[in-house]
C-alpha cells in the first residue's frame, strides 16, 4: 500500500507533459499565422481585419494572464490547465467549421484565453513538480515557446504550400495533440503542494516608486520588441512574400521560424550574462535591425530578407528576455504580482496597438507603404529605452547604490 507522502509525489512523466503543454501552447498560436493571407483571399478582407483577429487574441489573452494564476493557487493548477486545454480545443472547432472573418474573431479568443492560462499556470506547475529544477526551467520555458511557434509556422506554411487541406489538416492535428495532452493531464496528480491556502484575489498593477525608472525601461524595451513581434506574426509574412515574389505561404512560414528560433537561441546564450547588459545590446541592436530591415525589404532578395528577420529575431529575444530579467531582479518579494500585472498589461498593449494601427494603415495605403514607417518607430521607442536606462544609470552612479554590500547585494549583481 502507497504511503500518503508517494501518492501526493508528482509522476515522473509529469514535467515532460507540462513541457509538452507550453510547446502546444505556442504552437497554436502560431497555426494561423500563415494562413492569414489565405483567409484574406477566400473571404476578400482588408488587412486591418487580420491584426483585428490577432489583436483579439492578446486582448483576451491579458485576462487569462491576470485571472488564471490565482485561481490555481486557489483551486489548484490541475482543473485550471483541464480548461485551459478545452478552451484550446474550442477554438481549433471554431477554426475547423470557420465560415467568414466573425469565426476567426472568436477562435483566437478562446485560443488566447486557454493559451494565456497555459503561459501562467504551466509555468507554475513546472516549479511545483520539480523546484530543484527553477533556473533551468525558466530556459525550458523560453526554449519551448519559440520552438512550438517555430515548429507550428513552418508545418502549417509547408502543408499550405502543397494546398492539402491547409485550412483543415493544421488544426486537426493539434486538436489530436491537444486531446493526448488532456488526458495526461486528466490522470496527473496536483502538483500544487498548498490548494486551498491562498486567497482568492487578482493582484491590482501597481508599480513601487523605488523601482520605477527600471520598470520604465523594461516596458519600453519589451513593449517595443513585443510591437515587432506583432506585426511579424500578423502582417510581415505577407509583406515579405509580396517583397520577395514568392507565390504560397511557405515563405510567410520561414520568416515566422526564422524569428522564433534565432529569439530562442539568444535567450539561452543572453541568459549567461547580466540582464541589463543583455537588454540595452538587444534594444540597440533592434533599432539598428529595424532600420536595416527597410533596405532588406526593399531589395526583393528572399535570402537577404529572411537573414534580416533572423537577425530582428536575436535581437527580440535579447530586448525581452534582458528587459524582463533587469525587471524582477529588482521587484520587491511582496510585490511581485502587483508589478508583473502591470508589465504584462502594458506589454499586451504593446503587441495590440501597433499591430492595429499598421493593419490600419496598410489598409489605408499598403503594407509596402506603412511597414518602414512601423520600423523607424519601433526603431525610435528601442532607442528610449536605451536612453531611459543611460540616465537611470547615471543617477545610480552619482547617487551611490542603495545596496553597496551583503548577500542580496552580490545575488543582483550577478544576474543584473
Amino acid at each position: 500500500m502507497r504511503s500518503p507522502l508517494s501518492a501526493r509525489r508528482p509522476q515522473p512523466w509529469s514535467y515532460a507533459t507540462l513541457l509538452a503543454l507550453l510547446i502546444l501552447g505556442q504552437a497554436t498560436s502560431a497555426i494561423p499565422s500563415p494562413l492569414y493571407s489565405l483567409y484574406a483571399e477566400k473571404w476578400d478582407y482588408p488587412p486591418f481585419l487580420t491584426t483585428v483577429v490577432f489583436a483579439a487574441y492578446g486582448a483576451v489573452a491579458v485576462i487569462a494572464i491576470l485571472v488564471s494564476g490565482p485561481l490555481s493557487d486557489r483551486y489548484g493548477r490541475r482543473p485550471v490547465l483541464l480548461v485551459a486545454v478545452l478552451l484550446l480545443l474550442a477554438g481549433l472547432a471554431v477554426f475547423t467549421f470557420a465560415a467568414g472573418p466573425g469565426y476567426l474573431v472568436v477562435a483566437r479568443m478562446l485560443n488566447g484565453l486557454g493559451i494565456g492560462a497555459i503561459v501562467v499556470v504551466g509555468g507554475a506547475a513546472l516549479l511545483d513538480v520539480s523546484p530543484e529544477r527553477a533556473a533551468r526551467s525558466g530556459t525550458f520555458t523560453a526554449i519551448a515557446f519559440n520552438v512550438g511557434i517555430a515548429v507550428a509556422a513552418l508545418g502549417t506554411a509547408t502543408l499550405a504550400q502543397t494546398g492539402f487541406h491547409p485550412l483543415l489538416v493544421p488544426y486537426l492535428a493539434d486538436g489530436l495533440v491537444a486531446v493526448a495532452l488532456l488526458v495526461l493531464l486528466a490522470v496527473m496528480r496536483e502538483p500544487h503542494p498548498s490548494v486551498g491556502a491562498a486567497p482568492l484575489g487578482i493582484p491590482r498593477p501597481q508599480v513601487p516608486k523605488e523601482i520605477r525608472q527600471r520598470f520604465t525601461f523594461a516596458v519600453i524595451g519589451a513593449g517595443a520588441a513585443w510591437a515587432v513581434l506583432g506585426v511579424c506574426f500578423s502582417l510581415e509574412p505577407a509583406i515579405a512574400s509580396r517583397a520577395a515574389h514568392i507565390d504560397g505561404p511557405l515563405f510567410g512560414g520561414v520568416i515566422i521560424a526564422a524569428v522564433t528560433l534565432t529569439a530562442a537561441v539568444a535567450q539561452v546564450i543572453g541568459g549567461r550574462y547580466p540582464a541589463r547588459t543583455v537588454a540595452l545590446v538587444g534594444d540597440t541592436a533592434l533599432a539598428a535591425l529595424m532600420l536595416a530591415g527597410v533596405a532588406g525589404f526593399a531589395t526583393g532578395n528572399a535570402v537577404v530578407i529572411t537573414v534580416t528577420v533572423a537577425l530582428q529575431g536575436g535581437a527580440y529575444g535579447l530586448a525581452f528576455g534582458g528587459s524582463l530579467r533587469h525587471l524582477t531582479a529588482h521587484i520587491p518579494a511582496e510585490r511581485r504580482g502587483a508589478v508583473m500585472s502591470a508589465f504584462y498589461l502594458l506589454a499586451y498593449g504593446a503587441l495590440i496597438t501597433p499591430t492595429l494601427l499598421v493593419g490600419l494603415g496598410a489598409t489605408v495605403w499598403s503594407d509596402t507603404a506603412i511597414f518602414p514607417v512601423f520600423s523607424v518607430l519601433a526603431a525610435l521607442l528601442c532607442l528610449t529605452a536605451v536612453v531611459v536606462e543611460r540616465r537611470q544609470g547615471r543617477r545610480e552612479a552619482h547617487g551611490g547604490a542603495t545596496l553597496s554590500s551583503g548577500p542580496e547585494a552580490r545575488a543582483v549583481s550577478r544576474t543584473d
